[in-house]
């Protein structure tokens, strides 16, 4: 073979080389989350003085990836888990592990464990989402005032979902399966919403076999949100159901941006009753805070919040002391927040 023939060669080759990588492109990134902070919670007459984690964000680290397939095809993988910043605790993929297969026109495939479509609206549309004093995770979860019991509130495992592509003009939505592998833990759930012009609106859904004798735990909430310049206004009316338990609530926040930072205020209402014995265990949160945006990676942030109970109601922010029917819960963290 000549000079010239083998220089021919290596140059198809080179090009049939950067074709199939144009085809087939791959690539892996590493992500997460520190929030650190302190706290200082009183539930009832006991006062708690802490390093707090979580204040804005919760704190993490993963992996994702995707490659591209061709044809508008593209898999990909997702590995999440928590992480404790203040003791170093963490080491599993309890928030995310899935792997899906997607399509720019027929939208995705996703299988593993992933967020529920009835969660996202408690995430989205609140003031302060499901984190810190403020959360509104503090009185939307659960029953009689405690914690939920239904293990698909934020995550289901063993889960099959679908997400709508873009392009829809606005309308986005996903829909998931999850077979329980055995008799608790089933679900069924979805979500359909629509954004643009500075309104962002969402109708969610689902229903979780709970128990070994079959209960059904049912949600439904409505959310919203409408940003105009510097203000943001946010809303969810949010109701759950199992057996004779049922709960009611209605939040309702605001973001305004003041210069590098932004003002985050909520209200949040809980009206939970068990019609077995007659019980109204309302709450109400009250929550302020400020967040200061250092940079596009770091904040810092601070926040103060009340809830005050019923009679019987038992609501608090987690964290502290347990309160006795009627008691109230209040809470202050300030915290550094930094992503990578």
């Amino acid at each position: 073979m000549t000079s010239q023939m083998k220089t021919l060669a290596l140059v198809a080759l080179a090009g049939a080389s950067t074709l199939a990588a144009a085809q087939t492109t791959s690539s892996v990134t590493i992500f997460g989350v520190l929030d650190v902070g302190v706290q200082r919670l009183k539930n009832g007459n006991k006062t708690l003085n802490l390093e707090s984690i979580d204040g804005m964000q919760t704190s993490r680290i993963g992996f994702r990836g995707q490659e591209q397939l061709g044809n508008g095809l593209s898999a990909s993988f997702h590995l999440e888990g928590a992480i404790g910043p203040d003791t170093g605790a963490g080491g599993d993929w309890r928030r995310r592990a899935t792997v899906s297969l997607a399509s720019k026109d027929a939208g995705e495939l996703r299988l593993g464990r992933d967020y529920t479509p009835t969660f996202w609206s408690i995430s989205r549309f609140n003031a302060f989402g499901t984190n810190g004093v403020g959360a509104a995770s503090n009185l939307v979860y659960g029953f009689d005032g405690v914690s939920g019991t239904a293990k698909t509130v934020i995550r289901s495992d063993n889960s099959v979902g679908y997400f709508l592509p873009g392009g829809l003009g606005g309308v986005y939505g996903q829909a998931m399966v999850a077979a329980g592998e055995g008799s608790t833990g089933r679900y069924v759930g979805a979500r359909i919403g629509w954004a643009g012009d500075g309104l962002d609106v969402a109708l969610a859904a689902s229903e979780t076999t709970n128990t070994l004798a079959g209960d059904k735990f049912k949600v439904v909430n409505l959310g919203a949100s409408y940003t105009l310049g510097a203000l943001k206004l946010l809303g969810l009316v949010h109701n759950s159901k199992q057996t004779t338990r049922e709960q009611k609530n209605v939040a309702i926040g605001a973001h305004y941006k003041v210069g590098s930072g932004v003002i985050r205020a909520s209200f949040v209402n809980a009206k939970s009753s068990n019609s077995a014995n007659g019980q109204d265990y309302t709450g109400k949160l009250y929550a302020l805070g400020y967040v200061h945006t250092l940079s596009k990676r770091t904040s810092l942030y601070t926040t103060v919040s009340k809830v005050n109970n019923s009679a019987t109601g038992r609501f608090l922010i987690p964290g502290g002391s347990a309160i006795t029917p009627g008691q109230g819960s209040s809470g202050a963290e300030a915290g550094i927040y930094h992503s990578f």
